[in-house]
């Protein structure tokens, strides 16, 4: 890999990582996609970055991160399809045929997603689900690519530099 290639790859992990943490900074949250329930829009391992609103924004169409009711201490992006009698959200995935067999207290909004960014979350999604395997070799690629050496026209030795040429 070349020294400018390196580089590259480097910029690129360290932009996605600030991008999906600086947010945070600002009261935002970051949230990584652990299922294909909203497939195309969001691909498992996707970080999605989460701007902290009220129900009233949560409006027909709209995507929303709730604290899934179904499961307790686990949360939901899913796209709201209805407001619901008593103050709740009909969702659905995306990629789910029906709609979410349980109705989201609108209490239960914690904001709408804003910001996508890509991939980022592979290893968290690998670590939840035990896929040890996929996240050392990630990490052992993520630190070769650190200490790749890099070999530019001045690292070659005297005898192989030419002088510059006048004219």
């Amino acid at each position: 890999m070349t020294d400018i290639a390196a580089r590259l790859m480097r910029g690129l992990v360290v932009f996605f990582l600030v991008a999906s943490l600086a947010p945070v900074l600002f009261g935002w949250q970051s949230q990584v996609v652990m299922s294909g329930s909203m497939m195309p829009a969001l691909r498992p391992g996707d970080v999605v970055i989460v701007e902290p609103t009220g129900a009233d924004q949560a409006v027909p169409g709209v995507m929303v991160l709730v604290d899934n009711p179904a499961r307790p201490d686990s949360t939901l992006i899913h796209r709201v399809v209805e407001h619901a009698p008593g103050k709740a959200l009909i969702t659905k995935g995306d990629a789910n045929k029906d709609i979410d067999s349980t109705p989201v207290p609108e209490s239960s909004v914690i904001g709408l997603p804003r910001l996508l960014v890509p991939y980022i979350g592979l290893p968290a999604l690998w670590l939840h689900e035990h896929r040890y395997g996929l996240l050392a070799l990630t990490g052992l690629a993520g630190l070769a690519l650190m200490f790749v050496p890099s070999v530019t026209k001045n690292d070659r030795p005297d005898s192989y530099r030419r002088g510059r040429r006048r004219r």
